[in-house]
């Protein structure tokens, strides 16, 4: 779906009325800023000369995806919030070689972890390069930005490149990567994990909520523009000293849209033409018949969609109902039970899955879990399970 709004194009009109006595002209003009609203649909495309598929129109559907967590506060907070309680309080890998960390550079366990789960949560997968040494054992894993990785449509072959989102991605700045294989002794791996196994690129949990995602960024875009110029809302300009000629009307209304409006003007102006016996300009202000309510509506509404696409409530993100004034640690206490059962756990089981996939063995990596006082979990260790779904990666 592509929706394009242009709001600058100029509407002229000219209205005629005679009778017997005069001719009247009036004209108007509708000035506002330039706004476009653009969701692209997670399309896969095989396209001729290239081994990869594109993700997304012009191959940027995970950009468009970090964008909106860019902006959307509601979905940054909940993504941020859950990907640190799937971290836990510590995690260290249980084989030779590694413990709390996890490369030759230092990086933690934990904070990759915390990384693979954001990704998980925002894109729907997440990858994980394997660097082994001369004799084929692991040395190094290294978290890779899942919005720059992408691969063919079996899933054999992985490309990383920091260019996907540009027209034209350049060959030379594409790295090319085997798929993870555990039998197999290439120095540099790409293991790929996504959320489903029918598809060539994952689907993020919140997809039903992408809409409610962009009214919660336009919501956000009003109120700067708003604040930034002081026409914001809509507004009837009057000059009552006669009708100007066409290319008058355009330097006029130029003139105004620079001065006064700008391209992120939060309201629009209508401009008004008319023989009038004052010379003189008026202003009025346009009011739009409960616009406060609409407003605060759309806003409640689409806030509450993202929280049910992750089955979360504010009160897990630090945020209370309205009609609250705080809330109790034992209310805090119960909720993340829930949540932490029902989300965070098998995002943390997934990630140990791949763990054990990546060392051919069973409790590779355990996860200290978040809690509280009065909220004890178990570590995750997957040497404690029977089934081994591994394979399934």
């Amino acid at each position: 779906l592509r929706i394009r709004m242009n709001m600058r194009v100029r509407t002229l009109f000219t209205t005629y009325m005679e009778n017997d006595m005069e001719k009247m002209r009036m004209g108007f003009a509708a000035i506002g800023k330039e706004w476009k609203a653009y969701i692209p649909e997670p399309t896969v495309v095989e396209t001729r000369g290239r081994s990869y598929c594109s993700w997304g129109d012009d191959n940027a559907y995970p950009q468009y995806l970090h964008g909106l967590y860019d902006d959307v506060a509601t979905l940054k907070g909940i993504i941020d919030a859950t990907a640190e309680y799937a971290a836990g309080n510590d995690a260290e890998i249980q084989m030779e070689g590694f413990g709390d960390t996890i490369n030759s550079r230092g990086d933690s366990v934990r904070d990759m972890i915390e990384l693979l789960a954001k990704d998980y949560l925002l894109y729907g997968g997440f990858a994980i390069q394997v660097i082994r040494d001369n004799i084929g054992n692991i040395r190094d894993l290294y978290w890779m930005d899942f919005k720059n990785v992408r691969t063919d449509k079996d899933g054999n072959v992985i490309w990383y490149s920091e260019d996907f989102d540009k027209k034209w991605a350049r060959a030379d700045k594409m790295i090319q990567y085997p798929r993870f294989n555990r039998l197999s002794k290439d120095p540099s791996s790409v293991l790929y994990v996504k959320n489903t196994f029918t598809d060539v690129y994952p689907t993020p949990r919140y997809s039903g909520a992408i809409r409610a995602c962009e009214i919660q960024r336009a919501i956000d875009h009003f109120h700067l523009a708003s604040l930034k110029n002081g026409f914001a809302g809509s507004y009837l300009l009057n000059f009552a000293n006669g009708l100007p000629t066409d290319k008058e009307r355009e330097q006029i209304e130029k003139d105004i849209t620079e001065k006064f409006c700008g391209a992120d003007n939060g309201g629009q102006i209508l401009i008004s033409y008319s023989d009038g016996k004052d010379n003189g300009l008026t202003l009025q202000r346009m009011e739009i018949s409960d616009f406060g309510n609409k407003y605060q509506a759309a806003s409640d509404r689409s806030r509450q969609e993202i929280f049910t696409a992750f089955r979360c409530i504010p009160l897990l993100v630090g945020l209370t109902a309205e009609s609250n004034t705080g809330f109790s640690t034992q209310e805090y206490s119960d909720s993340f039970k829930l949540y932490n059962r029902g989300v965070v756990r098998p995002i943390q089981m997934k990630i140990a899955d791949t763990f054990d996939k990546i060392f051919n063995t069973k409790g590779a990596l355990v996860i200290e879990p978040f809690s509280l006082e009065d909220n004890k979990e178990e570590n995750v260790d997957n040497s404690q399970q029977v089934d081994n779904n591994i394979d399934n990666i």
